[in-house]
């Protein structure tokens, strides 16, 4: 998802000035089979990279940190790729955020929204077709697991976050998700992950449930922003645990034992540990700057 309103008119030139020199290289199928949380990346667009949670934490936290504070077993640093400037060229930061993860080997990606622009945008209806398109060939080179959604109805957001014309026609969004459901089926390295139906149930008013973790009917606010579009701190979290529940489901030597699934007890972890950033324990060299 993105910040299109917001940052539209600006230009963000330091962000195209990376070009990755080094060849690629595809996950290793043996580390994946020893340990699929050993090398996590997470690639994206504004909802993975976390718009406006510095909100309720004090500071921005990406899906990247979520993860880091749910996943329980060894596992290395979780690599964030994820970027609220996504929208801007979907393409482009497409091809660097999977060259970052085949450069990373990485054992498990995160994708739930990386789709996400390659459908919405404002562009023409064939364009968006054509993007989707570009969007699988790009996933296409990942080997590992990949956890993937298809393309929400957000037209919730017009006004808010989205112009009109950045919103697919119904008929156009309902071929797109038509198309990931086919792409997926053909590669079983993908697990679904029902974050666009999760998201109609929680706008419609349902409860809704992520395993055991259920929230009653009218919890919109509590896992959604304003805006429409973003999901809020606890949000993330719930998203991120129906992600690793599906997981666990595809591949059954995985337990959910492995991460912590209670939003509350992930949140007191990532704010704790925003806070014990924000505020380091003095040390020397602190002191003797005061003193000076």
């Amino acid at each position: 998802m993105g910040i299109p309103v917001l940052l539209k008119q600006f230009v963000f030139p330091a962000v195209f000035l990376l070009p990755a020199l080094l060849p690629a290289r595809s996950a290793c199928a043996d580390d994946v089979a020893k340990n699929i949380w050993k090398r996590i990346v997470v690639i994206g667009a504004s909802a993975s990279a976390g718009f406006n949670t510095r909100r309720e934490a004090g500071r921005t936290v990406n899906l990247a940190k979520i993860i880091e504070h749910m996943v329980e077993v060894e596992h290395d640093e979780v690599l964030n790729t994820s970027s609220p400037l996504f929208f801007m060229n979907p393409r482009w930061m497409g091809t660097q955020a999977i060259r970052s993860a085949k450069e990373a080997r990485a054992t498990l990606v995160v994708a739930v929204d990386f789709l996400f622009w390659f459908g919405y945008g404002s562009k023409s209806e064939d364009r968006r077709m054509e993007d989707l398109e570009a969007g699988l060939k790009y996933l296409s080179g990942l080997k590992c697991p990949i956890l993937l959604s298809r393309i929400p109805d957000m037209k919730a957001s017009v006004g808010k976050m989205l112009s009109p014309r950045q919103v697919p026609r119904p008929a156009t969004l309902k071929g797109l998700n038509e198309r990931i459901d086919a792409w997926a089926a053909e590669h079983k390295n993908v697990i679904m992950v029902p974050m666009a139906e999760f998201l109609n149930d929680l706008r419609a008013g349902k409860a809704v449930k992520v395993a055991k973790i259920s929230y009653p009917e009218g919890s919109i606010r509590t896992l959604l922003q304003r805006d429409e579009l973003h999901p809020t701190l606890e949000g993330m979290v719930a998203l991120t645990g129906l992600s690793l529940f599906k997981l666990c489901e595809r591949h059954k030597e995985l337990s959910q034992d492995d991460f912590e699934m209670d939003p509350q007890i992930v949140k007191k972890r990532v704010i704790a540990a925003v806070r014990r950033g924000r505020k380091p324990e003095d040390k020397t060299p602190a002191k003797k700057k005061k003193d000076s």
